[in-house]
C-alpha cells in the first residue's frame, strides 16, 4: 500500500497541532528531509524499514528488510530489541500477519542481551518494557528470558524509574556524550510515543527535556561543548562529525546551514539512523529549551555534577562525583572535567571549540594513559587481561598516539575563559607525555618568544603555554604537540574578536599576562594573572584558588547557570529563560510551566 508522502506529513502535522505542540522554525521541513534521505537508503536496517513504510514509498524493499531481519536468529540485543519493539508499533497497522508474527517470535527465540553500560541498560529495558506491554499476559515460554509478560513488565519499569531517579539526583554515569547522548534520547523518544501508561509517558517527556536541556546549555551552533564522559576520536577532533549533530539539527536548526547535504545527514555508520524515530516522534522541545540551546547574546557560566560510573574495586565510592564547568560565548566554547578517571576508555577532559565552517575547530590536551587497574575500577573481569581485551573492540586504548583519554594523572582548573591544566605522570606509566591538538584548519599559529602559542580561529583567539618543552609533529589535519615530561600542563586562555577587536590587541594583552611557574616541579603549583584581572592559583592535588578563594565544588549543583538549576539530590530541576519558567519535578513526575 503506497501513501503519498503530503499525506503522511499532513497527518502528522495535523496531530501536532491538535495535541497543543508548536514545532520550531524549520523542524518541519528538516524532519521531511531527513526521512526522506533515510527512506532512501537500501542498506539493510529498521530505520531504512521504517522511513520508507511512513512514507508510504518503496514498501515492497521495506518489507523484505523486516524480513529479513527478523529471520537472522543470531541478531538481538539492545539495540535491536528497542528498534525493533519501535518499528513495529509505528508500522504494524501497515505489516503483514506474516512479518507480524516474525516480530513477536523474535522476543522469544533469540537472546535479548542487557548489555553492560548505562545506555545499553536503557535501550534494553525500554525495549522490554514495551514489547511485554504489548504483548500482555503471556508466560515465560513464550519470552526469551523465561519470565511472563507481567514480570518483564515490572522488572523494566522498575529499572527505568529508578535510573529517572538516579539522572535527575545525581547525574548519568555516561554523561554529556556527543555518541552516547542519541541512544539515551531515542529509547525515551520510542517511550514516549507509546507508553500507555501515562505516568510513564510523562516521565518519558520529562527524560527528554532533560537530556536535551543538558545538551543545549552547553551547545554551540552543533558543536556539543565542555568535558565528555564517552567520546570517539573522529568526533573529538571534529566536533560537528558527532551523532548529535545531527539532533542538534533536527531540533534546533543549528549547525546554522540553509541546506545540509545528504551526506552530513547521513550517520558514519548507514544503519544507525536512530533520528528516524526523532523524525517521526510527537514530541517537540519547548520554547524555552528552544531558546536555551539558541541564545548565545551573552556570555555564560554553567557549571554540572555528574556521576562517576559503578566503581566496582579500587574506590570507597560506588559513584564519586563529577565536576563539570563551562563557559560559553557567541564565537566559542571552552569546558572542562575536574580531571583523574572519571569513565574509563573514551573519557574527554577539557577542549576548546569555536564557531567555524572549517573542520576539525577544536583544541585541547590529553594524557594517553591505559592500565588494567583502571578498567578493573569498572569492568568484573580480571585485571591482567582487561587491557588488550578493549583494545580487541577500541582498537585505539593502548595507543600513545589516542585522541581519548582519562588519566588518574591529568587535573584541570578553569575559570571563566582560562584553564589551567596539569599533569604528574607516574614513572610506572606505559605513555610518559602529554600531547596536543592544534588544527591545521587554524588561520594563524604563532609560536612566541615569551613562551606563548598564539592562535587564531575566525573571530576567535587562543593563548597556548606549555609549561615544559616540546616538539610539534606533523600529521593529516593537525599538528601534535608532544610533551615528553611527567610533570606537566599549560595555561589555556581564549579571547574574541568582540572584546580584543584585533588579534594582534588579544597578544598583546596576553604578553601583559603573567605566567608563576617558579618551583613548579618542586611543588606543582601554577599562579596565572589573566587579561581580566583575576589571579589563578592552582596546586596539582591542592586547592583551586580563584582571587584568593578556594573553589568549592558544592556550589556547582546538579546544574547551575542562568537556565538551568538544580541542588543534587532533590530531584527537581528549574529551566529557566527570561520570564519564562519550566520545572521538572521528578518525585512527583510533574512539569509546571510558569
Amino acid at each position: 500500500m503506497n501513501i503519498p508522502q503530503r499525506i503522511v506529513f499532513f497527518v502528522l502535522n495535523l496531530l501536532s497541532i491538535v495535541s497543543g505542540v508548536i514545532a520550531q522554525p524549520g523542524f518541519e521541513e528538516r524532519r521531511t528531509r531527513l526521512l526522506t534521505v533515510a527512506g532512501a537508503e537500501n542498506e539493510k536496517s529498521f530505520y531504512a524499514a521504517l522511513a520508507k513504510l511512513r512514507l508510504g514509498k518503496d514498501t515492497a524493499r521495506a518489507f523484505v528488510m523486516l524480513d529479513s531481519l527478523t529471520a537472522d536468529n543470531a541478531m538481538g540485543g539492545m539495540f535491536y530489541s528497542y528498534t525493533l519493539i519501535g518499528t513495529y508499533l509505528y508500522t504494524r497497522h501497515l505489516l503483514p500477519d506474516s512479518l507480524q508474527h516474525k516480530i513477536r517470535n523474535a522476543y522469544n527465540n533469540r537472546t535479548m542481551y542487557r548489555g553492560d553500560t548505562e545506555n545499553h541498560w536503557v535501550m534494553y529495558y525500554t525495549g522490554l518494557y514495551l514489547a511485554s506491554q504489548t504483548w500482555p499476559g503471556e508466560d515465560g515460554s513464550r519470552w526469551f528470558n523465561g519470565k511472563s509478560s507481567d514480570e518483564n513488565f515490572r522488572e523494566a519499569k522498575g529499572w527505568l524509574e529508578q535510573w529517572m531517579h538516579i539522572t535527575s539526583t545525581i547525574g548519568q554515569g555516561e554523561f554529556d556524550s556527543p555518541t552516547y547522548s542519541t541512544v539515551f534520547i531515542t529509547p525515551m523518544l520510542v517511550m514516549y510515543e507509546f507508553a500507555a501508561d501515562p505516568v510513564m509517558k510523562r516521565r518519558a517527556q520529562m527524560m527528554l527535556d532533560l537530556l536535551f536541556v543538558d545538551f543545549a546549555a552547553e551547545e554551540l551552533g552543533g558543536n556539543y561543548g565542555g568535558g565528555h564522559s564517552r567520546d570517539y576520536p573522529e568526533d573529538i577532533i571534529n566536533p560537528l562529525s558527532a551523532p548529535i549533530t545531527r539532533f542538534s539539527w533536527l531540533y534546533f536548526g543549528q549547525p546554522d546551514i540553509e541546506r545540509w547535504d545528504e551526506a552530513r545527514l547521513r550517520p558514519r555508520n548507514r544503519g544507525s539512523w536512530e533520528t528516524v524515530f526523532a523524525a517521526l516522534s510527537s514530541y517537540r522541545l519547548s520554547d524555552i529549551i528552544y531558546h536555551i540551546g539558541t541564545d548565545r547574546s551573552v556570555p555564560y557560566v554553567h557549571t554540572e555534577t555528574k556521576r562517576v560510573r559503578n566503581e566496582i574495586r579500587f574506590s570507597d565510592q560506588l559513584n564519586p562525583p563529577v565536576y563539570k564547568y563551562t563557559y560559553m560565548t557567541p564565537d566559542y566554547v571552552i569546558g572542562s572535567l575536574q580531571g583523574g578517571i572519571l569513565q574509563p576508555i573514551q573519557q574527554h577532559t577539557w577542549s576548546a571549540i569555536w564557531l567555524s565552517s572549517k573542520p576539525n575547530n577544536t583544541l585541547f590536551t590529553l594524557h594517553p594513559s591505559y592500565s588494567g587497574k583502571e578498567l578493573a575500577m569498572f569492568f568484573p573481569e580480571d585485571q591482567k587481561f582487561l587491557a588488550e581485551e578493549v583494545d580487541r573492540y577500541h582498537l585505539v586504548y593502548t595507543n600513545p598516539d589516542k585522541w581519548n583519554s582519562s588519566s588518574p594523572y591529568e587535573q584541570t582548573f578553569q575559570h571563566k575563559d582560562a584553564l589551567i591544566v596539569l599533569y604528574n605522570i607516574d614513572e610506572n606509566a606505559k605513555h610518559q607525555h602529554i600531547d596536543g591538538f592544534f588544527p591545521k584548519s587554524l588561520d594563524q599559529r604563532i609560536i612566541d618568544s615569551t613562551g606563548w602559542i598564539f592562535c587564531r580561529a575566525g573571530r576567535t583567539y587562543i593563548a597556548f603555554y606549555p609549561l615544559k618543552p616540546y616538539s610539534w609533529i606533523e600529521e593529516d589535519v593537525n599538528w601534535r604537540l608532544r610533551s615528553a615530561e611527567r610533570k606537566n600542563g599549560a595555561v589555556v586562555q581564549m579571547g574574541a574578536e568582540r572584546i580584543y577587536g584585533s588579534f594582534e590587541n588579544f597578544t598583546t594583552a596576553i604578553r601583559k599576562t603573567h605566567v608563576n611557574k617558579n618551583n613548579f616541579d618542586q611543588n606543582l603549583t601554577i599562579e596565572y594573572r589573566s587579561p581580566a584581572g583575576d589571579t589563578m592559583k592552582f596546586t596539582y592535588g591542592g586547592d583551586r584558588i580563584i582571587n584568593g578563594k578556594a573553589v568549592n565544588f558544592n556550589d556547582y549543583g546538579l546544574f547551575n547557570g542562568p537556565f538551568v538549576k538544580a541542588a543534587v539530590g532533590t530531584g527537581v530541576i528549574t529551566l529557566q529563560y527570561k520570564e519564562q519558567q519550566r520545572i521538572l519535578d521528578f518525585n512527583k513526575a510533574t512539569i509546571t510551566d510558569r
